[in-house]
């Protein structure tokens, strides 16, 4: 684990640059866009900003795909399944979650080679 000011200092650091000023202006207007289509209930717009602004290409295109998949969703079974849904997604976020916890501890302790 590193020391907690060291990721601190590292963080403001990145943020410092030109560059995540431009990534954010540069998706602010499209998720801004989406929200205001979703409304303030759904908050779609700030789910897009945040899958886009992971280094990952692929984050962005799963939330991207989730938003595809609750559209139809809805569409076909109307708000019925919206609670179902919530709880799914949360199953998704918390085991993505509890797999890049471990996936990194397990990285880090030394195999014994």
């Amino acid at each position: 684990m590193p020391p907690v000011g060291k990721v601190y200092v590292a963080t403001i650091q990145a943020g410092a640059g030109g560059n995540v000023a431009m990534a954010l202006a540069i998706w602010a207007v499209p998720a801004a866009l989406i929200q205001s289509l979703g409304g303030p209930a759904r908050q779609l717009g700030i789910l897009l900003a945040t899958g886009l602004l992971v280094p990952n290409p692929m984050a962005g295109w799963a939330v991207l795909a989730g938003f595809m998949i609750r559209t139809l969703v809805l569409r076909f079974t109307g708000n019925k399944a919206s609670g179902r849904m919530e709880v799914l997604s949360a199953g998704f976020i918390g085991g993505d979650a509890l797999y890049g916890f471990f996936d990194s501890v397990i990285r880090t302790v030394p195999s014994g080679k």
